[in-house]
């Protein structure tokens, strides 16, 4: 019977926090192996029907575990195995997906400036001709409507700053030998991390 290959550890986030750069940087490590999809989003649509308003096109989904563990398969000899899903870290449901079924696995987290990180997130959105809204201080207005209507979080600009409401869900306490790192930007963040 074939070796199911799992990954070891996970960018969770955050989505505008230089993920793509990191995946990147380690992807070209020849002791890491990446998977192919960028984003593979897994968590977020394994055992899920969000239904989320998106505006422009929505992407093919991965949402079985048997198609989650094949984007490993290309995995040699290196010891890293890893993904960057940078939506793991707000979606609410995956960190509890994740421990479920990869109790071992790393969690890496990126963290930026939340205001930067939410302006970012929002030029994203315009640049992908999917936020309607020409005012970032409208679309920040517009927040807590669009969370009420079922929008994608891709909306939700303000609410994925709240760092460390969404860290404390990776906080297992099962003994595992979990580790979640950070990567934080170097602009009071340290301290904020450092004081909860």
């Amino acid at each position: 019977m074939k070796e199911i290959k799992k990954p070891n550890f996970i960018i969770i986030g955050a989505m505008k926090a230089a993920t793509t750069s990191l995946y990147t940087y380690l992807k070209q490590h020849p002791d890491v192996f990446m998977t192919h999809i960028k984003e593979p989003m897994f968590f977020n649509n394994f055992k899920t029907e969000n239904n989320y308003i998106v505006k422009g096109r929505k992407g093919s989904k991965i949402s079985t575990l048997k198609a989650y563990y094949a984007l490993f398969d290309n995995a040699e000899n290196e010891i890293a195995l890893g993904e960057a899903s940078p939506t793991y870290i707000y979606t609410k449901n995956c960190a509890t997906l994740i421990q479920e079924h990869l109790p071992e696995v790393k969690i890496i987290a990126i963290l930026r400036q939340p205001v930067k990180r939410a302006y970012s997130n929002y030029l994203h959105a315009k640049r992908a001709d999917r936020e309607p809204i020409n005012s970032f201080i409208d679309a920040i207005n517009s927040e807590e409507e669009r969370i009420e209507k079922n929008w994608s979080p891709l909306y939700h600009y303000k609410e994925k700053g709240f760092y460390f409401i969404q860290l404390s869900s990776y906080r297992w306490e099962t003994g595992g030998g979990q580790t979640l790192y950070f990567i934080a930007e170097l602009t009071g963040l340290h301290t904020m991390l450092a004081t909860h």
